[in-house]
C-alpha cells in the first residue's frame, strides 16, 4: 500500500504543539472523551457532504466518523492506542455504493467463464476450452459476459460451441444479460428446435439461410433452455458470494443495491463476514405470472421475515445497517443492441420495428398500483424511450399511493425532453449506469439514427432539471468497479476506440464530484440509510476508500490509472491491496 499507517506513540503531545497549543490548556477539551480508533491525515478527502465537501483529515471512534477537519484538529485527538493512518496526499472518498447491481454467487467471476471484455472471439473459445478441462463431467458451462460488439458486431454461432464442447452443455449469457449463446448439446438437451415457440418478446434466432437455430436465443427465450440448468448447490452459491463481496470491496464498494439472490445474502448476515451494506429489490426475471395479490403478499411476508432474522443476528448494532429487502424490481423492454427496448419511432436500422414489451403498458400500470398499494416502492428497467414514458405513466397512475422511498427507473438509454421533466414532477429516481453508454456507442447511432443519439444517456440533463441520479454497474453486463463507470461518466469515450476515441454527446459528462455523488450519498438518499452511510460526516458508519494516487484537477485520462488501495466498512479494513 502506498499510504503510511502508524500506531500512535505520544502522538497527542506531538500534535498539541502542531496546534499551536499546550497539553494543559488542551486537557479541558479532551476530558472525558474516548481518543479515537482511527483516524486519516494528509488526505485529498472528498466527503460527499456539502456542508464539508474538501477535507484534510477525519477520525474514526466505535466505527462511525467521530471527527472531520484539518491534519492538527485529529492529531490534536489522538491517544496513545489511536491508530494513524498517513494517505500521504492521495484522495480518500466515502465508501462506494452501487446502485443498480447482480452480484451473486452465481456470478460469472467466480461460476464459469467470464469474457468479458475480451474482444477475440478465438480467444474465447480459448477460455472455454479452458473451463472445461476444470470442470467435472456432466456439470453445465455456464456464465459469459461475451460481447461480440467489440468485435466484427456479429453474433457467435452454436457450431463455435460445438467444435470446444461437443459433449458438455453450455449456456452463456451477454453482457447484458439479454440474450445468451448455447450450443448445440444444450438445445438438444432442452429440445429446443427452429419451431419451437417463445415467451412474448423473446426469439430462438433463426439462421435465414439453413432454418436451423444459431445458438442464440433473445429474452424471455433464453429461459427455455436456462430452466434445465441444474442449480448451483447452497455451498457453491454461499462460498461464491463470500467471493463476491471480497471482489467487490477491492473496487471500494459498501454498498449495493442488489437485485437477486436474497437467501444467500441472508446466510453471509447470519453465518458469514458482511462487508456490504444491501439494499435488495425482490425481482423475478421471466416476469410476473400470477395474480398479483399473491406476488405481493409474498413479498410483505418476505420483507418481515428478513428484517426479523437480521435484526436476531445482532450484527448491525456494531456495524450498521447489513440487509434490507425494501423494493421490487419490474422490467418492461430488452435492450437496444438486441433491438428489443421499446421505441416510440422505428428503429432507424430495422424498418418499422420499435421493439416488443415484455410487460405491456396496461400491465406494468396494474403491477405497480398493487405493489405500491402495499407500501414498496418500486423499479422498473425501462430503456427504450416508449418503455420510459410507459412507467412513468404507470407511476404516475399510482401517485396517491404513499410509498416510503422513492420509485426509480433503470437504465433510461433513450428519453424524450419532455419525460425528464416529468422524472421530476413525480419524484422519480434516474438510476444509470455510465459504462452501458460508451460501450455502446459502436451500434447506438446505428440503432437511433443521428437526431436521438442526443436523447441518449442523458445524466447531466437528469441533474440540470434536478432528478436525481445514482449511478451503478448493473454487474456482471458492465465492470462491478466504480473508477471504471466514473471515468465513462466524465469522458464518455469509448474504452475500445469506438467512435474514432471521439467523446459521445460530451454535452451529456458529468464532473467528478457529480460522479461521486451518484455513487456515493445520492445512492444513500434513496434508502433508510441516508443518515447512516454515503458521506463522511459526523455520526454516520465509517465506510471510506483510499485511492493509491490523487484525482486529477482539472480531470484527465491519468485518472484511469487510480486504484483502490484500502476500503473500510464500519472503521474495519476490509480490504488492503497487496504491493
Amino acid at each position: 500500500m502506498t499510504f503510511k499507517q502508524i500506531t500512535s506513540t505520544f502522538i497527542g503531545a506531538a500534535a498539541l504543539m502542531l496546534a499551536g497549543c499546550s497539553a494543559d490548556e488542551a486537557a479541558p477539551d479532551k476530558a472525558g472523551i474516548s481518543a479515537p480508533d482511527l483516524i486519516v491525515i494528509n488526505g485529498d478527502v472528498y466527503t460527499s457532504d456539502p456542508a464539508a465537501a474538501r477535507i484534510q483529515a477525519f477520525a474514526v471512534t466505535g466505527g462511525k466518523f467521530s471527527a472531520v477537519g484539518t491534519n492538527e484538529q485529529m492529531q490534536a485527538l489522538a491517544g496513545e492506542s489511536t491508530r494513524v493512518i498517513d494517505a500521504m496526499g492521495n484522495t480518500v472518498t466515502p465508501g462506494l455504493i452501487d446502485a443498480h447491481s447482480h452480484v451473486s454467487g452465481d456470478s460469472p467471476y467466480v461460476a464459469g467463464v467470464d469474457l468479458s471484455y475480451v474482444a477475440d472471439k478465438s480467444e474465447w473459445l480459448e477460455m472455454i476450452a479452458a473451463t472445461d478441462k476444470r470442470l467435472p463431467a456432466g456439470e453445465w458451462l455456464i456464465g459469459g459476459n461475451w460481447d461480440h460488439t467489440l468485435s466484427d458486431g456479429n453474433y457467435p454461432t452454436k457450431q463455435m460451441l460445438d467444435e470446444v464442447l461437443p459433449d458438455r452443455p453450455a449456456i452463456l449469457r451477454h453482457i447484458d444479460g439479454h440474450y445468451a449463446w448455447v450450443n448445440s448439446k444444450a438445445l438438444e438437451m432442452a429440445g429446443v428446435t427452429a419451431e419451437t415457440a417463445a415467451p412474448p418478446g423473446g426469439e430462438v434466432v433463426v439462421d435465414p439461410a439453413t432454418g436451423d437455430t444459431t445458438g442464440i436465443l433473445l429474452e424471455g427465450a433464453q429461459n427455455l433452455v436456462a430452466n434445465i440448468v441444474p442449480a448451483r448447490s447452497d455451498a457453491q452459491r454461499q462460498e461464491g458470494l463470500a467471493k463476491m463481496y471480497n471482489y467487490a470491496n477491492s473496487f471500494g464498494i459498501t454498498g449495493l443495491h442488489q437485485m437477486g439472490g436474497l437467501d444467500d445474502y441472508l446466510h453471509i448476515v447470519e453465518n458469514g463476514d458482511p462487508t456490504i451494506r444491501v439494499w435488495y429489490g425482490t425481482w423475478n426475471r421471466g416476469g410476473i405470472n400470477e395474480p398479483i395479490e399473491n406476488v405481493v403478499d409474498r413479498i410483505v411476508a418476505k420483507k418481515a421475515e428478513v428484517s426479523e432474522r437480521v435484526s436476531a443476528t445482532n450484527r448491525e448494532e456494531a456495524a450498521g445497517p447489513l440487509l434490507n429487502l425494501a423494493f421490487v424490481k419490474l422490467i418492461n423492454d430488452g435492450v437496444l443492441s438486441a433491438h428489443t427496448a421499446v421505441l416510440t419511432e422505428a428503429y432507424s436500422d430495422r424498418d418499422g420495428w420499435k421493439g416488443e414489451y415484455i410487460a405491456s403498458p396496461e400491465k406494468l400500470k396494474m403491477q405497480v398500483e398493487a405493489i405500491t398499494a402495499a407500501g414498496l416502492p418500486v423499479a422498473v428497467h425501462s430503456i427504450g424511450d416508449a418503455a420510459v414514458k410507459a412507467t412513468l405513466d404507470a407511476f404516475e397512475a399510482a401517485k396517491d399511493n404513499t410509498v416510503p422511498f422513492p420509485n426509480r427507473i433503470e437504465h433510461i438509454e433513450v428519453v424524450h425532453d419532455e419525460d425528464i421533466q416529468r422524472f421530476k414532477e413525480l419524484g422519480v429516481i434516474a438510476s444509470m449506469q455510465p459504462n452501458h453508454a460508451t460501450n455502446s456507442i459502436v451500434y447506438v447511432p446505428e440503432r437511433l439514427g443521428e437526431h436521438r443519439t442526443r436523447r441518449a444517456y442523458v445524466w447531466k440533463s437528469m441533474l440540470n432539471a434536478g432528478v436525481p441520479v445514482v449511478f451503478g454497474a448493473d454487474y456482471f453486463t458492465s465492470p462491478l468497479n466504480p473508477l471504471v463507470q466514473i471515468a465513462d461518466s466524465v469522458f464518455r469515450v469509448s474504452p475500445f476506440g469506438f467512435n474514432d476515441s471521439k467523446p459521445f454527446h460530451l454535452e451529456q459528462a458529468v464532473s467528478f464530484e457529480e460522479a461521486l455523488m451518484a455513487y456515493t450519498q445520492s445512492g444513500a438518499n434513496i434508502t433508510a440509510w441516508k443518515d447512516e452511510v454515503g458521506s463522511i460526516t459526523v455520526g454516520k458508519w465509517a465506510d471510506f476508500v483510499l485511492l493509491d494516487g490523487i484525482v486529477p484537477s482539472p480531470m484527465n485520462e491519468s485518472f484511469r490509472n487510480l486504484a483502490v488501495d484500502a476500503t473500510y466498512f464500519a472503521g474495519r479494513e476490509v480490504y488492503a491491496r497487496q504491493e
